[in-house]
């Protein structure tokens, strides 16, 4: 996308441009882009229209061959040329073997199947755009930060991209959000840096939080940590099961780096097989390397004994104490999956640095 816009901010437009993305706010950047270059505000009135994408191609060609008034461009900005039925298109088609070069086509495409002739033709001619986000989501976090002024730490960096994901249009809209938290209230007030509490407490919510500390605490063997983390999502109210799960899930991943590292597969992969973004990969396979693949697999036996006895089907035997469903009914359900809980991570995380 930034080599797209180095062009298009250097007068170097294309006759049409369709994009398509699952980030509105690379479409909303790029879109107002071209429109900046083609048509400067004081040229709108005239050389600037909106359609539909479900219009006429016949509509959509006539108004890209007229001419500009008083400007040097026009620009028509199709919403959603998906809209537009297949059959409809050959004027369209026709229209991009001679287009009118003072006139830019933007059209935005909820969905592409490059089956339809429009869109193979669009693709083959280069003027099809897939729009992404980029494969590590840190280095744009800080470079938006900065476009706003924004000063963030890079602890507060790693725990937005953390708590929000690959969302690009609600990451954008947190960095405006952790900036004007930040601002020092009155008249000499300026803008303090953004910390992680800041992230945790403005954006990330506490349930995520209370999962980030549970499985961050277990892949660093921290009891104390480990316990405060179940306390706390307990309280909450979180599915014990659900915790459990998600425990799972993460001794899987851990595994998963054990085999990855002996069968020698490039690093470049180990995202995609993980099912984790691209910049969280050096931390999981950092926590892996507290538990043996032995550890792993006691610690899945461990979870799987929760995971029946929550659910009231066998008993979980955890140092002298054997509960039952009736006894764990008789505590109070609360409590039982507590105690479940605390049983598990204790021993899961008693199995660091050693076989199991």
């Amino acid at each position: 996308m930034e080599e797209l816009l180095t062009e298009v901010r250097a007068g170097r437009l294309d006759p049409l441009y369709v994009f398509h993305s699952e980030h509105p706010v690379l479409i909303e950047r790029v879109v107002a882009a071209i429109r900046d270059v083609a048509v400067p505000p004081a040229a709108r009135g005239f050389n600037y229209d909106v359609v539909e994408g479900k219009s006429s191609a016949n509509r959509i060609v006539a108004l890209a061959q007229t001419l500009p008034m008083m400007a040097q461009r026009r620009m028509i900005y199709v919403r959603d040329l998906a809209g537009m039925p297949a059959d409809e298109a050959e004027p369209l088609l026709a229209y991009l073997g001679k287009p009118n070069p003072s006139t830019v086509i933007v059209a935005i495409a909820s969905k592409v199947d490059k089956r339809i002739k429009l869109f193979a033709t669009l693709s083959k001619k280069g003027f099809l755009h897939a729009l992404e986000a980029p494969r590590q989501l840190p280095p744009w976090v800080r470079a938006e930060a900065q476009s706003l002024g924004v000063k963030m730490d890079p602890a507060a960096i790693t725990r937005l991209v953390e708590a929000v994901g690959n969302d690009l249009s609600r990451l954008a809209l947190a960095i405006e959000q952790l900036g004007l938290y930040a601002m020092t209230p009155g008249p000499g007030g300026g803008r303090r840096a953004v910390t992680a509490d800041d992230v945790d407490d403005l954006i990330a919510d506490t349930r995520e939080r209370s999962v980030f500390e549970l499985t961050d605490a277990i892949g660093a063997a921290d009891r104390a940590r480990a316990l405060a983390a179940v306390g706390s999502l307990v309280d909450q109210r979180e599915s014990a099961v659900g915790v459990v799960v998600m425990l799972a899930r993460h001794i899987r991943q851990l595994s998963l780096v054990h085999a990855l590292r002996a069968s020698n597969a490039p690093r470049g992969e180990w995202a995609a097989r993980l099912g984790v973004p691209p910049f969280i990969v050096d931390k999981v396979a950092a926590q892996a390397r507290a538990y043996s693949p032995a550890a792993l697999a006691a610690a899945t036996r461990r979870l799987a004994e929760a995971d029946r006895a929550l659910k009231g089907d066998q008993t979980l035997t955890a140092q002298a104490n054997t509960f039952t469903g009736p006894q764990l009914k008789a505590m109070g359900k609360d409590l039982g999956e507590r105690v479940i809980l605390e049983h598990v991570v204790d021993g899961i995380v008693q199995l660091a640095g050693g076989p199991g």
